[in-house]
């Protein structure tokens, strides 16, 4: 396998560990089995694939602390690890992978705080850290990845106040921090983000209402899908002029809200 440069196993019913053998595969590029029934860790043997851009295992069920030698992985820019059962904190050495533009880390059960070294991976465009247990505030570094396009940490349980520096994200399209624990007021700095797309916001702890500068972004080609704790009708969390959608922080019950 030393010349092997792609390795596409995805979407088949493959099962069992991940053969040794191919951490040794030292010219490896793309390392694609996503989509199979895989168990068990991923070996520390990682790190010696040192060539490798796509690192793809997501949708298996492979568990244990991710290993923090895929720092070694200087080329790596593209990595899903989404769906499966890790756990433990996320290693810090993914901060040295400048290179890296796409990490997908949802649906797992990784727990701690967000390393700020993830601030460093200024070539980031998506980043998807959803339905984890990451706590703690959301790091600022985070704020500093000017590329993004996408940034999901909705269902986890991030707490304190959501930073005005949301604002430096020029570029971002998606923004998904719903069922968190954020308190304080939303940040007005949204509404700067002129491709912005879709915000939700809801089922957190933010006071006050939506800021009406939100909804001169909303419309077709705009901000088309925004959400936020503006319901019930009587008495909402969040009041919201422009709302497409109102949750119910109470129960936590959304409904689509009539545009007409």
């Amino acid at each position: 396998m030393r010349h092997l440069l792609n390795l596409e196993l995805h979407a088949n019913e493959l099962t069992g560990t991940i053969p040794g053998e191919f951490w040794y595969a030292n010219a490896l590029q793309n390392f694609n089995i996503g989509e199979n029934m895989l168990s068990g860790t991923v070996s520390t043997e990682l790190g010696l694939l040192t060539n490798l851009k796509g690192l793809h295992i997501f949708e298996n069920m492979l568990s244990g602390n991710f290993p923090s030698e895929v720092g070694n992985i200087d080329y790596l820019s593209f990595t899903r690890l989404d769906h499966n059962a890790f756990i433990g904190i996320i290693p810090s050495e993914l901060g040295r992978l400048s290179l890296l533009q796409e990490l997908w880390m949802h649906a797992n059960g990784f727990t701690g705080n967000v390393p700020t070294e993830l601030g460093l991976l200024t070539d980031l465009t998506d980043l998807r850290l959803a339905e984890n247990n990451f706590g703690g505030k959301i790091p600022d570094p985070i704020y500093s990845l000017t590329q993004l396009t996408r940034l999901d940490l909705q269902r986890n349980r991030f707490s304190g106040t959501f930073s005005t520096r949301i604002g430096n994200l020029a570029a971002l399209e998606i923004l998904k921090v719903s069922r968190n624990q954020l308190t304080g007021p939303m940040p007005v700095e949204i509404s700067q983000l002129s491709g912005l797309r879709l915000a939700w916001l809801h089922l957190n702890r933010f006071t006050g209402s939506v800021p009406t500068e939100y909804c001169n972004n909303r419309g077709v080609g705009l901000l088309q899908f925004l959400s936020s704790d503006c319901g019930p009708d009587a008495a909402p969390s969040t009041p919201c002029a422009c709302c497409s959608n109102c949750c119910d922080r109470e129960t936590g019950v959304c409904l689509l809200q009539d545009d007409s």
